[in-house]
């Protein structure tokens, strides 16, 4: 098989997929959040001082949805992945902020 052939057949099996596609990163997206999330409660339960870098990316990533909501906002499902979004990196954030002033 060629490689021009093996371009065509790729591109053709990724637009016959792109709605699992999507779902997959939309999956993979929701787990990242978790695990920001998760990260945070780990911290504050374990009292540890999170490093700048960690708080600057939560606030820059709250940011950066909070910003781009309004452009979202036309469909249903981008509404609830940028409140879900806004709400757990708003809450990490939250969660870093008292660690780094607490511990």
């Amino acid at each position: 098989m060629s490689l021009m052939r093996l371009q065509q057949s790729i591109a053709d099996q990724l637009r016959k997929r792109k709605e699992l596609l999507y779902n997959l990163g939309a999956i993979s997206s929701y787990a990242s959040m978790l695990t920001f999330f998760w990260h945070g409660v780990s911290m504050l339960v374990a009292k540890e001082h999170p490093k700048h870098t960690l708080v600057v990316y939560a606030a820059l990533t709250f940011f950066t949805i909070v910003v781009m909501a309004p452009y979202k906002w036309d469909k249903k499902w981008m509404r609830i992945k940028t409140s879900i979004g806004m709400l757990v990196f708003g809450v990490s954030l939250l969660i870093y902020l008292f660690c780094w002033f607490a511990y």
